[in-house]
């Protein structure tokens, strides 16, 4: 049984990228991700991606995706600061907009 600390507001690891590939494919495709956090759900299916740029406005968490990315060695991760109301980009379109507990 779980206790107190052990509780969280988030599904089990992989679950939410189960239900995501049911409507989209994340292999080898270029993925933003809007409101990505510590990255929490980006580097569950970031090794799947060709590609993965993810956002968010709080640049402390940023900073703790980055770190997490570089202490596991994830490549296909780019960490931003910014905002979905003014995406920073230009360059190769995106195969695959991702945006999920950012409310």
């Amino acid at each position: 049984m779980k206790t107190h600390s052990e509780l969280s507001a988030f599904p089990p690891p992989g679950v939410e990228v189960r239900i995501i590939e049911r409507f989209v494919q994340l292999a080898g495709r270029r993925i933003l991700e809007v409101g990505c956090g510590d990255g929490r759900l980006t580097f569950q299916y970031a090794s799947r991606a060709s590609a993965v740029v993810a956002i968010d406005p709080d640049p402390d968490s940023i900073a703790a995706a980055r770190r997490v990315r570089a202490v596991e060695g994830v490549r296909h991760a780019a960490f931003q600061v910014a905002s979905g109301e003014r995406l920073p980009m230009s360059g190769q379109p995106f195969d695959v907009a991702l945006f999920s507990w950012s409310l």
